[in-house]
């Protein structure tokens, strides 16, 4: 993807989307907010031409990393988004008017304000395009999540993983108790003394030793009491998690069908996805998709399922709302 803003034109090219946008094109949308409407929109596509240019620099980043994606796919569906977002805000901004341009004389105030209100909504779409966009590219470039990230239910390598993350917290437990154990029997203040005990009894670094002897701001040296407890909880939540993954896989996918008004609705539970998800015959109606939604469920094209995360709060969701659907029935 390449964008550029040279000589008051905008180019963008991103693998079959091509545009250019000048200057004396848009302008026009500030005539009435600004006394310098050329200037307000060399800055606008100077911007663009910055966030293009930016994203692409980060789908390399992200190639660099290991994600399995195609960098000219992603930038022209980010572009061609992009340019889509940005020029309905610059059309809103095009109805919006300032009294210090056009005179204060039966100024429209309340229809300015909604109109307004419109172009910063759409400015704000526009710049949530950007983080929104990224966390779609990180979810195709690591559908099981991005490296040194949360480990997923989903990633067919989670108990492993989950399995080491918890060797590592019990490690870490133990090396903060030997230290505050050694730290506790010293009882003189020599630092040096007790670092190179550390450094003997633990085999850490005379760096990290030093570090642990910082006092905090009670003058008290070693890890805090709070330090052991949090690792202590950590332990137990990703425990219990290896546990509900586990038990999960062992059950495997489950099916079922229920009837409501709507007609046959299936329930999954997709270990695979991670999900619990309902699949309706047909497009449900609009007073059922605010009712799935207000569930937690939302809609996946990939699955053609209304879905949500596979646990006891998702199943009970789901009974809920085959519940509202067919009173008399129940998951």
């Amino acid at each position: 993807m390449q964008a550029t803003f040279e000589n008051d034109i905008l180019t963008v090219r991103a693998a079959s989307f091509e545009k250019t946008i000048a200057v004396k094109e848009i302008e026009r949308n500030w005539d009435a907010l600004s006394h310098h409407p050329d200037r307000r929109a060399r800055l606008e596509l100077g911007s663009v031409a910055t966030t293009l240019s930016d994203f692409s620099d980060y789908l390399q980043a992200v190639v660099a990393k290991g994600g399995n994606i195609d960098v000219e796919v992603e930038g022209e569906r980010f572009a061609s988004k992009h340019i889509q977002l940005v020029s309905a805000y610059w059309h809103a901004e095009g109805n919006c008017a300032s009294w210090f341009i056009v005179g204060p004389a039966r100024f429209p105030t309340e229809r300015n304000r909604k109109r307004l209100d419109t172009a910063d909504r759409r400015a704000a779409e526009a710049r949530e395009h950007v983080g929104k966009a990224k966390k779609a590219v990180e979810r195709r470039a690591w559908p099981h999540g991005a490296p040194g990230g949360a480990i997923r239910a989903s990633n067919p390598d989670a108990p492993e993983l989950l399995r080491k993350k918890i060797a590592r917290k019990r490690e870490n437990q133990e090396f903060m108790k030997a230290c505050n154990a050694i730290i506790r029997k010293r009882k003189s203040d020599d630092v040096d003394a007790i670092a190179q005990a550390l450094v003997d009894g633990t085999g850490c670094s005379h760096a990290v030793a030093f570090k642990i002897l910082t006092p905090n701001y009670l003058g008290q040296r070693g890890f805090e009491s709070f330090s052991l407890q949090n690792n202590s909880a950590e332990i137990r939540r990703l425990e219990m998690r290896l546990r509900s993954i586990e038990s999960k896989r062992e059950r495997g996918d489950q099916e079922a069908s229920y009837p409501t008004e709507l007609g046959w609705v299936e329930v999954r539970q997709n270990v695979e996805a991670d999900r619990v998800q309902l699949v309706f015959p047909a497009k449900p109606d609009e007073e059922t998709r605010r009712l799935l939604k207000s569930e937690g469920f939302r809609w996946s094209p990939r699955w053609g399922a209304w879905q949500r995360h596979l646990n006891n709060a998702g199943l009970a969701a789901a009974d809920k709302v085959l519940h509202a659907l067919h009173p008399a029935q129940t998951a």
